[in-house]
């Protein structure tokens, strides 16, 4: 019997879970071992922390969809992990012992490494932060000032810095207030789209370009010094990295993305990371010294693809995980069949290569999925493409296993639930999405259903089209629910075809403006 451990319930993490548990033997173990008991989708932080995502929309409980599938999940931070007596040591006083070990725990914002980072500025590198940040933004716009976007001398995965940039763009140009406001972006990179990659292509020319459509300002080269309460001090290096010109820029409201290291655990962990807590691994994704250890996501210890005047970091992306979780998921069963490995090296120089070629396209993380979706129209596609993602992953994530049905536990109850508890009390207008805010959709009832419709909205004192479009909306992810891996493929592609359809014809900029499109 072979037992796998996990760290790490979150994109990484969990995907990986389910392959493994999937392939291998009836009496092989899978423990996935979380300090939070729910999973989230993270590239989605940044429409939360706009208010365009409920917590709801992206995160929900974890521990049912493992267990599910026969797999052990434990709530608990870990403590240090142990390689050498191949043990995990759990903050709740448990030990696990494996065969092999998964790390994939995700990364820490180093924030010390900038004075007064962590105190007055505000984060979406986890769901909790982002929820901070939408509290924040409210209060920004009742008395509007300055914004600047930045990111710490370091920072990698740089495109949700400039999709963030322009989120607020959208949201003040709705609010009628972006004439009251400057944005000033602030960034390690040399120029605008280098985003890690280390060569100058397309994307550096329509990126400025969509920089100065939306007038928002750019620093580059930047090294960020301190931050005040209401002032980020910088200085702007040249090429050479000698000092150019310093920045006092005064601001009302501000994120930063802070450079990546290793969460606690793993800086207790010796042997097994870098100096910044970031795991080591070869070209099979496995720690050099400790083969029956692999590492999966943030939390690997990626060097920098160019050589820079301030530090970047290596790019990254959803679609970039998965990938390399199919290495990951590939190695650890040839390892158990004594059968050779396979280099993730050439697959990530293929990525980074793709979107060198088509960065500005992809500042809207992550890719998706079937990657052919490069030949849409342009125009709001990079945003939809996005929303077709998170809802193609969750809905990955969600899938009951083969043979097993859905949870009676279903959406179209927690609609009624929340509806008779409202009755009575004032009226409470339904979430955006589960009104129908998109195009009508003509559906022809026969006079039962619609006279009992109709009877139901009235004895719950709700409107009839506004009562119809949640329970509608609750039918179908419930619906949903009773499809296998190929059916979620298959209505994956079914979406992308009708988003097609719908998109305007060229546009050009717009796929900049995020969700504002």
């Amino acid at each position: 019997m072979t037992h796998v451990v996990v760290l790490g319930a979150g994109i990484a993490g969990v995907t990986a879970a389910y392959a493994l548990k999937s392939k291998l033997g009836p009496h092989d173990e899978v423990t996935v071992v979380s300090d939070k008991p729910y999973f989230h989708f993270v590239p989605s932080n940044p429409w939360i922390a706009m208010g365009w995502r409920e917590r709801s929309d992206i995160a929900f409980p974890i521990g049912p969809y493992l267990e599910s599938r026969g797999i052990k999940f434990i709530q608990s931070g870990v403590k240090r992990i142990q390689p050498d007596v191949i043990q995990v040591d759990l903050e709740n006083g448990d030990v696990l012992f494996y065969d092999y070990l998964l790390i994939a725990t995700g990364a820490e914002g180093m924030t010390g490494e900038v004075p007064g980072l962590a105190e007055h500025t505000q984060s979406v590198i986890h769901i909790d932060q982002a929820e901070r940040a939408l509290a924040a933004y409210r209060e920004f716009v009742r008395r509007p000032g300055p914004i600047v976007i930045g990111a710490a001398p370091g920072a990698s995965v740089l495109g949700p810095l400039y999709e963030y940039a322009f989120l607020i763009d959208a949201d003040l140009k709705r609010r009628n207030i972006r004439e009251r406001v400057t944005i000033t972006l602030v960034t390690p990179e040399p120029w605008p789209g280098h985003l890690g990659l280390g060569r100058e292509g397309p994307s550096r020319g329509a990126v400025t370009a969509a920089l100065v459509d939306t007038k928002i300002s750019v620093i580059c080269n930047a090294r960020t010094q301190r931050i005040d309460k209401d002032t980020i001090h910088l200085v702007e290096v040249d090429a050479a990295g000698n000092d150019k010109q310093t920045h006092d820029l005064p601001y009302a409201y501000s994120v930063y993305w802070p450079a990546f290291g290793g969460v606690p655990a793993l800086r207790n962990s010796t042997g097994l990371v870098d100096g910044r807590g970031l795991v080591v691994v070869d070209e099979y994704l496995r720690n050099p010294d400790f083969p029956n250890v692999f590492a999966l996501g943030a939390c690997v210890a990626q060097p920098a693809v160019d050589t820079t005047p301030v530090p970047v970091g290596a790019p990254d992306s959803v679609y970039s995980i998965s990938k390399a979780g199919e290495i990951v998921v590939q190695n650890i069963l040839a390892q158990i069949g004594d059968a050779p490995l396979a280099s993730h090296v050439p697959q990530r120089a293929k990525w980074l290569t793709d979107m060198g070629t088509n960065g500005a396209a992809y500042l809207a993380e992550p890719q998706v999925p079937l990657r052919d979706i490069n030949w849409m129209r342009q125009g709001r596609w990079v945003h939809q493409a996005k929303v077709d993602f998170e809802k193609y992953f969750v809905n990955r994530i969600r899938l009951q296993p083969a043979g097993q049905s859905p949870s009676a536990a279903s959406r179209i109850a927690g609609v009624m639930s929340r509806v008779l508890a409202e009755k009575g009390g004032e009226p409470v207008s339904p979430p955006v999405a589960a009104a129908g805010s998109g195009k009508p959709l003509e559906i022809r009832l026969p006079q039962d259903p619609c006279v009992e419709l109709r009877a139901l909205a009235r004895s719950v004192g709700r409107d009839p089209d506004a009562l119809a479009a949640e329970l509608l909306a609750a039918a179908v992810s419930d619906a949903k629910s009773y499809l296998d891996e190929s059916g979620v493929e298959a209505m994956a592609h079914a979406r992308r075809a009708l988003l097609v359809e719908s998109l305007p014809e060229r546009q050009p900029g717009v796929e900049f403006h995020g969700g504002g499109t």
